[in-house]
């Protein structure tokens, strides 16, 4: 996933009819609004490019600066050596990874319908690293405050933190998921229509059930084990094709 969208109408596409015999959540539009926020900043990240990200939601400041007559967000300062600590990483290598990372979030090319029309905007203005400090100064456009603001405002930094260390860009959108959406008993229960939607799951991406399985929910299981949303799953059938499953929530 290299492109991501806000969009007021996007809600209403992710809302599709329960499937015959299957009992199903209603997903509200505010959990839906907030997922697809996450979904807006956590496109298919590298280990480092998720930790400045959430280096720069965790700095994000409330207020513009007033520039001439210009406003603009504040720099935000990273300890680059603490990065690359917490990353695991050590020597020049590391420093190049963490280089790369700046590089593609500059790269990354926002796409947002707003009311007036389309804005384009870079995840990442600028990087600039200071020559004996281990120190990076980051730029961050004016018109992409208000979005990260709200992710601040709608996800603790504690979360954040958990989801950089899923390794599976799914497993972080189910997290979040799982975490916000109506239980009934401890269960959970959404086609596979469904998943495939809210995960934005390509028409050409694990199209059999098999690999979908196998590659998203497996893997977010064998992830989840030691979380507090670990759980066990059930396959619902209409005939021998698999069209829901049901989620069981380990106390």
């Amino acid at each position: 996933m290299t492109n991501f969208a806000i969009n007021q109408g996007y809600q209403q596409q992710l809302f599709v009819q329960p499937v015959v015999a299957v009992p199903s959540n209603e997903i509200s539009a505010d959990i839906i609004e907030q997922l697809n926020d996450l979904i807006m900043a956590q496109y298919d990240m590298s280990l480092f490019e998720r930790r400045i990200f959430i280096a720069i939601i965790e700095q994000i400041s409330d207020d513009l600066l007033e520039v001439g007559h210009m406003k603009v967000v504040p720099e935000i300062l990273l300890d680059a050596r603490q990065i690359i600590a917490a990353s695991g990483l050590k020597g020049e290598s590391a420093f190049q990874e963490l280089q790369k990372a700046t590089i593609n979030l500059i790269k990354h090319v926002c796409k947002i319908t707003e009311a007036d029309g389309l804005l384009q905007v870079s995840l990442l203005s600028s990087a600039k690293y200071m020559k004996g400090k281990g120190q990076i100064k980051l730029q961050i456009d004016s018109n992409l405050h208000q979005y990260l603001l709200k992710l601040k405002r709608q996800f603790s930094i504690y979360s954040l933190e958990k989801l950089i260390l899923f390794k599976s860009y799914y497993s972080q959108c189910l997290y979040e998921l799982f975490r916000k959406m109506p239980k009934s008993n401890g269960t959970l229960t959404l086609s596979v229509e469904q998943l495939r939607k809210i995960l934005r799951v390509g028409e050409t991406e694990y199209e059999r059930y098999y690999d979908f399985k196998r590659y998203i929910i497996q893997q977010a299981q064998k992830e989840f084990a030691i979380h507090d949303t670990s759980f066990d799953f059930k396959e619902k059938k209409q005939g021998k094709k698999v069209i829901a499953l049901q989620f069981i929530f380990r106390k």
